[in-house]
């Protein structure tokens, strides 16, 4: 498997350093990967903004948080024993590779130059935005004025650099036009890490029909999301009591699948990002989902697809 996206660096950053890649609390560990059978665990610095800063941390930059991330990052894989991915290729051997990933385009503060430095680090995904207008773009909404705001002017300029860097870019929590800017502008692929069908489940961090054939046509990949929210609109009390079924994950997928083909459908599970009673809370659960889709009609070469080789093949359009 290739997981898309997860926000176990952000987590650990957060809790003060409370655990490791080795052992946690978290859904996301050395151990539940390498059981799992993951190839590819993309780990998204996550850098917050406003009311997710916590104490420790106010005061600082949008870049200096991003810089501490990264540091986590390669302290906590080398700690891990777990290999930074550095050619697309070596996802084909099978062996566990950790893949940088950003979230959060406010991270580098307006200066395109910043992305070579990315580059530079081995971010392979750059996320335009995540649930707030920055310097790029705008966000996702449920302000239908918000949402069809495209791209600003230094979020093209982002775009084209990260083509010609071989960045990726993510459209998971981009407005509705910043979608359709970046899929007439990007050359390259563009995935959605960690986003599911809005006509399932009407979330408007979810794809809608035309954008998940749109995001087929050009080549891109749609990693389904684990979290509740995303997978049915039932309300809970609580956020801890929300439930992520594996029924409803068979329920996006099937839809993806039937509504824009089998070359779209990934995996972005965004462990340590999400709450609720999760049925899947590990990796190494994930053959509870491989089962229910074969027994709602999916071939096993389809589900090989979605688990690894259409994002290995997106890495692999990407490589510079």
């Amino acid at each position: 498997m290739i997981d898309l996206h997860c926000d176990t660096i952000y987590a650990l950053w957060k809790n003060g350093r409370n655990g490791s890649l080795v052992s946690n609390d978290l859904s996301v560990n050395r151990d539940s990967l390498i059981q799992g059978g993951v190839r590819g665990q993309c780990f998204a610095l996550f850098t917050p903004m406003h009311d997710l800063v916590t104490e420790a941390h106010r005061g600082k930059t949008p870049w200096m948080i991003l810089n501490e991330l990264h540091g986590i990052f390669e302290e906590e894989i080398a700690k891990a024993g777990i290999p930074k991915l550095e050619h697309a290729s070596d996802l084909s051997d099978g062996t566990l590779h950790a893949i940088l990933t950003t979230e959060e385009g406010a991270s580098i503060e307006g200066d395109i130059s910043r992305l070579e430095v990315l580059k530079n680090w081995g971010v392979r995904i750059f996320g335009l935005t995540w649930n707030w207008e920055n310097e790029l773009a705008y966000p996702n909404s449920s302000n239908r004025t918000i949402m069809s705001k495209g791209l600003k002017e230094k979020g093209f300029e982002a775009v084209e650099e990260c083509n010609r860097l071989g960045i990726i870019i993510d459209v998971s929590h981009l407005s509705d036009g910043g979608f359709m800017d970046v899929a007439s502008s990007s050359k390259l692929p563009f995935v959605a890490t960690h986003s599911n069908a809005r006509s399932v489940t009407p979330a408007s961090r979810n794809l809608t029909d035309d954008q998940l054939r749109l995001l087929a046509d050009k080549g891109g990949v749609a990693g389904l999301n684990l979290c509740p929210a995303f997978l049915h609109d039932e309300k809970a009390s609580r956020e801890e009591d929300a439930e992520s079924r594996v029924e409803d994950m068979v329920r996006h997928a099937m839809h993806i699948y039937r509504t824009a083909g089998e070359d779209v459908l990934a995996i972005g599970t965004d462990f340590d990002g999400i709450g609720g009673r999760l049925e899947i809370a590990h990796h190494d659960g994930f053959g509870i989902l491989r089962d229910a889709l074969i027994k709602a009609g999916m071939e096993s070469s389809t589900i090989d697809k979605m688990w690894y080789k259409n994002t290995e093949r997106v890495f692999l359009s990407a490589e510079v």
